[in-house]
């Protein structure tokens, strides 16, 4: 991580929240959360796209692919802490 690393967190957490509307704070940290989840399986989706191990489809991903669903995740679970570390922003007794 790097100096700019929490700045760019924040942004991204604005960002993501702009689309919120006046949803409830803990109902955008589930769905942070769930995004995570989300995130993960469109990897492991795509891994095995990669690597052919559904006989009917056979191999429709390439690595590259599996990279950048690593990536989409590693920057969704950054955001996620970002907005679920900081209690005020859910409420949380800090």
């Amino acid at each position: 991580m790097t100096d700019a690393t929490p700045a760019l967190l924040a942004y991204l957490s604005r960002w993501l929240d702009e689309s919120q509307g006046d949803r409830d704070v803990e109902a955008v940290l589930w769905g942070r959360v769930a995004k995570v989840s989300e995130e993960a399986g469109e990897a492991i989706a795509t891994l095995i796209g990669a690597t052919g191990q559904n006989p009917r489809p056979g191999s429709i991903h390439s690595y590259d692919g599996v990279i950048e669903e690593f990536l989409d995740d590693a920057i969704t679970a950054m955001t996620a802490a970002e907005r679920g570390l900081l209690p005020e922003k859910v409420g949380a007794p800090t």
